[in-house]
């Protein structure tokens, strides 16, 4: 089944009296009228006031036809309530909600996902702040904060299945939160596929869609940690290696044998824990399983950190 495209959604939004079916919204328009929105692989997401709610929300809109949409965030909703995990958002799954008229997709009423607004910057962008100043405390404390964050999602047995820099909000009073649930893992989901692979700059070069469980994390989970690391140590590193889709590490060095330039300057490190890690990288990006052994033990060590 087609979707409707940003655009469509765009002039919805901008013509919202009586599109929606149980919300009452008050989208956020730009200085030319336009609702104000950002736009992923999957989704476009608006900001708005809704009646009833006391603080702004994002309104995400799907602009393909994922398998099993309905089924896989009511499974994570679910479990977000359950766990109330400080680092998860809320999500609301109403199907039928938005009349939408499209030259692309059947017009009718389609489904959204409502969530609060979270105000913040996204991880990338806090830690490209702290390597142009130096900042190597404002790194260990990213670093620590993020290995407190991780672990309990280990305990928890749930995995976000897309960990990234602009996946990950930082929040005005220090917080970090999760964003963009459509690839989550919860154990409710477990007879599913993943719907995607996430960013390749994070990924396990062997993942496929058929890896869907609370493993699904690990390999992101390190090269984010082993980033940190190493971008504490030498904060000139994001300079020279980073493009924008990354941290430091890009899909071509989890398939160059440990032999990249980046591996290669890593493996050279004056920190021994930035060289172990890195040395356990390359031994598991080599490997078919996409699981990270001793993730636990590094993440452990990680929340240690101290400059």
């Amino acid at each position: 089944m087609a979707y409707p495209i940003i655009t469509d959604y765009k002039n919805a939004l901008r013509n919202f009296e009586g599109r929606f079916a149980t919300l009452k919204p008050k989208p956020f328009f730009d200085h030319q009228g336009e609702p104000i929105f950002w736009a992923g692989n999957f989704a476009v997401v608006f900001k708005a006031y809704v009646e009833g709610r006391d603080e702004a929300v994002a309104i995400k809109c799907f602009i393909n036809d994922l398998p099993d949409l309905e089924k896989r965030h009511r499974g994570v909703s679910l479990t977000i309530d359950k766990l109330k995990a400080r680092y998860l958002i809320d999500v609301q799954y109403i199907p039928d909600e938005l009349y939408v008229t499209s030259n692309i997709a059947p017009s009718g009423d389609y489904p959204v996902l409502v969530m609060p607004w979270v105000e913040g910057e996204t991880l990338g962008a806090v830690i490209e702040r702290q390597c142009v100043n130096q900042n190597r405390r404002g790194l260990a404390a990213i670093t620590k904060a993020w290995a407190n964050l991780c672990l309990d999602m280990l305990g928890k047995k749930i995995a976000h299945g897309d960990l990234k820099h602009d996946n990950v909000l930082i929040t005005t009073d220090g917080q970090l939160r999760l964003i963009d649930y459509d690839s989550m893992f919860v154990p409710a989901l477990a007879k599913f596929d993943s719907i995607a692979i996430g960013g390749p700059s994070y990924q396990h070069p062997r993942r496929d869609y058929y890896h869907f469980d609370k493993a699904l994390d690990h390999f992101s989970m390190l090269v984010i940690i082993l980033s940190l690391r190493a971008l504490i140590v030498d904060p000139s590193l994001y300079e020279t290696y980073n493009t924008g889709q990354n941290m430091i590490f890009t899909a071509d060095d989890f398939v160059s044998g440990g032999r990249s330039a980046l591996f290669m300057q890593l493996r050279k490190s004056p920190d021994p824990v930035v060289r172990e890690w890195t040395e356990l990288l390359i031994k598991v990006m080599q490997s078919k399983s996409i699981a990270v052994p001793r993730i636990e033990r590094i993440l452990k060590l990680a929340r240690k950190t101290e400059v």
